[in-house]
């Protein structure tokens, strides 16, 4: 799942002074369908293996967001990309409500279900998770439920809190760390800003915010540590995810808006 939270995201170490939820901005998130390329690189190997669309609908007090994701014809073999991400979060405080992962891979799949309570500062979640591990195979399924303290985010709500933040007001090196829920389990996501940043994109410097993410589990890294660069500017649109894979490395780009 966390490929995904390559894309923007591929969605997110205790060690940096944390940021407090409050340091929040007012930036106001606007219906958008954003596309991106997502591009393969291992050795000579550096060609566009898939697409990804992000997308965006505001609905009275919530946030409605859709991530989807497939790779190229080519890389079937390499990197398979079919999946689905939904996200239902409120406008105030950006609190997810209710996230849903579907995966279909060769036969294989998988759907998660991830209902959200919150009670002021204190996060819980029903966890459903359905699977297929093979085409004709029986559908399985089972629940967990999670809790945690503190800011709590899924895989692709994540993104849009994050696109929040003050950033003109941290310092460079700070970070903010929050819970994360997937359908499976509960990790701990750090979010470090790196500071402000150009990233060229189709032969244009773009002013940008960089940052950098890890995720943790029972106080392991679970994770190659994730780049990203966020537009410098009212919109905050993701402009550039890189994180590593077993073979080779991935990166998210943004190809513009798509009405």
């Amino acid at each position: 799942m966390k490929r995904l939270f390559i894309l923007p995201l591929l969605l997110l170490a205790l060690v940096s002074p944390a940021i407090k939820v409050q340091h929040q901005s007012t930036v106001s998130l606007v219906d958008e369908t954003l596309t991106y390329d997502i591009i393969y690189k291992w050795g000579f190997i550096n060609k566009v293996a898939g697409y990804a669309t992000m997308s965006l609908r505001n609905d009275g007090d919530l946030y409605r967001a859709t991530l989807y994701g497939q790779n190229a014809p080519w890389a079937n073999s390499i990197y398979m990309l079919r999946d689905t991400l939904y996200t239902t979060m409120t406008k105030q405080g950006m609190y997810p409500v209710k996230y849903v992962y579907i995966a279909h891979e060769e036969g294989k799949y998988k759907k998660d279900i991830v209902d959200f309570t919150r009670s002021g500062n204190s996060f819980s979640a029903e966890c459903i998770r359905y699977k297929r591990p093979a085409e004709g195979q029986p559908m399985t399924s089972s629940t967990i439920s999670l809790h945690a303290d503190g800011m709590t985010v899924d895989m692709l709500s994540s993104f849009f809190y994050l696109r929040t933040l003050d950033f003109d007001n941290l310092a460079k090196g700070q970070s903010i760390t929050v819970n994360i829920f997937s359908g499976s389990k509960k990790e701990k996501l750090k979010i470090t800003y790196l500071g402000p940043g150009t990233v060229n994109l189709n032969g244009e410097n773009l002013a940008s915010y960089r940052i950098n993410f890890t995720f943790t589990r029972n106080g392991k890294q679970s994770s190659s540590p994730i780049a990203g660069w966020i537009s410098a500017d009212s919109r905050r649109i993701p402009l550039k995810v890189e994180g590593q894979l077993p073979v080779g490395k991935v990166r998210a780009v943004y190809t513009g808006p798509n009405p």
